[in-house]
């Protein structure tokens, strides 16, 4: 427990820590002044391609239930990912909406198992979506000189979402799930048995390619809905360079050394689109308030999550799961 809360603790020390740099950099007046003229037309349409990449995500989760056999309502899994989204905004794990998701989707607890393989396996399908948009960044701006510094670190990423996904598709998940430590103990026990559900469902080859599809979907829709903000407040970003740039730097807010990648995110913005604009303050200022609007999207998310996940019957014991999540050691 005391693990959890100094990582808990070294996390929120990087998040603020970053996010005054950046505040700093730019200077929270001109943050606030670029906010407050920023494009409503702008504004509603990134709005309205953030709630269609969730619908998106919805469509995707419910096929991967239907593959499990738990016939779940397309509404239900749609409720459902917007509380996920809202136990991500308020946990410092990222995945205390992947367990509320889990717990409140699975009707019985002989459920739990398969939910909790419906929730990974998503995660893993989003993977080849992010890849293939981050890697056509990556060749449509191979003429752009502003993509130069950004570029590295993009094929980095590319090189290893590839190689994990490719050690996703060996034996190793069903080899790991065999481990006789993992039989000592209960968490131990049912991680083998997610480990060897996902392992299963390895060769059911059709469902995961339809899957890894609507997270091209996703991704792209996700890209298109940073690009509508970016020009809400005035940034000239062509569509090639906002899709590297967004898929870089979510990639970077995965590293588990944030709360939620806030700090990571705006100093990524404000780095990346220093090229631009003539001045450093300039891109920090742009930068900074995209990532602000972003965070507000996902409040909106997250407050459209708290009503849903009121009107379950199950939101106490989901909450409850979700937290012990959040302070456990491992995260």
């Amino acid at each position: 427990m005391l693990s959890g809360r100094l990582k808990t603790a070294a996390k929120v020390a990087v998040s603020v820590g970053l996010l005054g740099w950046v505040v700093h950099k730019a200077g929270l007046r001109n943050i606030a002044d670029t906010l407050a003229h920023a494009s409503l037309g702008w504004l509603a349409a990134a709005i309205l391609l953030g709630f269609a990449a969730t619908c998106v995500q919805a469509t995707q989760w419910h096929a991967l239930l239907e593959a499990h056999g738990l016939r779940r309502t397309w509404w239900r899994c749609l409720r459902l990912v917007f509380v996920g989204n809202t136990f991500n905004s308020i946990l410092p794990s990222s995945i205390g909406g992947d367990v509320a998701r889990a717990m409140m989707v699975a009707d019985t607890p002989a459920e739990r198992v398969p939910a909790a393989s419906t929730v990974v396996l998503q995660r893993l399908c989003n993977f080849p979506g992010m890849i293939v948009l981050m890697t056509l960044g990556l060749l449509l701006t191979l003429g752009d000189s502003r993509a130069s510094e950004i570029r590295l670190v993009a094929l980095a990423g590319v090189l290893v979402g590839a190689a994990g996904l490719a050690l996703c598709m060996t034996p190793l998940l069903g080899r790991l799930a065999a481990l006789p430590v993992l039989q000592t103990r209960r968490p131990g026990r049912v991680l083998a048995k997610l480990l060897g559900a996902l392992d299963a469902f390895r060769g059911r080859r059709s469902e995961l390619l339809f899957a890894s599809a609507r997270g091209t979907a996703f991704w792209g829709l996700s890209v298109v809905n940073q690009w509508a903000f970016m020009h809400a407040v005035g940034v000239p970003i062509p569509l090639t360079y906002a899709a590297i740039v967004v898929t870089t730097i979510n990639a970077l807010t995965m590293l588990p050394i944030s709360i939620n990648g806030y700090g990571i995110r705006e100093n990524g913005f404000s780095r990346w689109l220093g090229p631009l604009f003539g001045s450093g303050a300039a891109a920090a200022q742009k930068g900074t308030a995209v990532g602000f609007l972003l965070a507000a999207q996902s409040l909106l998310w997250a407050g459209i999550g708290v009503v849903f996940w009121l009107t379950d019957k199950r939101h106490e014991e989901a909450a409850e799961a979700a937290r012990a999540v959040a302070v456990a050691p491992a995260v």
